[in-house]
């Protein structure tokens, strides 16, 4: 599975990364607000959630040590990554930029 997620990394024009785990309450409250905002804010961009404890090699090897974690490409390329508590507005304005130039 691992080797499936880094192609679709590689293949997507844009892509948002949602890590997270099935017992982590920050986890679960934020993942409906970020994934709403995407959709609102960046229609084109995929969106793909990963829980930590399936894919605990393909994490690791995005050295993603906490979660949630977000991590933002475009064209196979690490734009952004946010970590833990964060402000989801204050997200989106810094990936509108990217976002208008790689993607509209």
């Amino acid at each position: 599975m691992k080797d499936e997620l880094l192609q679709k990394i590689e293949t997507s024009k844009a892509l948002m990364l949602y890590i997270g785990g099935e017992h982590c309450s920050v986890c679960k409250a934020l993942y409906p607000k970020v994934t709403q905002a995407f959709l609102e804010h960046f229609p084109k961009m995929e969106q793909l959630r990963i829980d930590i404890e399936n894919e605990k090699e393909f994490v690791s090897s995005l050295q993603v040590f906490v979660i949630p974690t977000i991590i933002v490409y475009f064209e196979g390329k690490e734009f952004f990554r946010k970590s833990r508590n964060l402000s989801v507005d204050m997200f989106i304005d810094e990936v509108e930029r990217p976002y208008t130039l790689f993607v509209e």
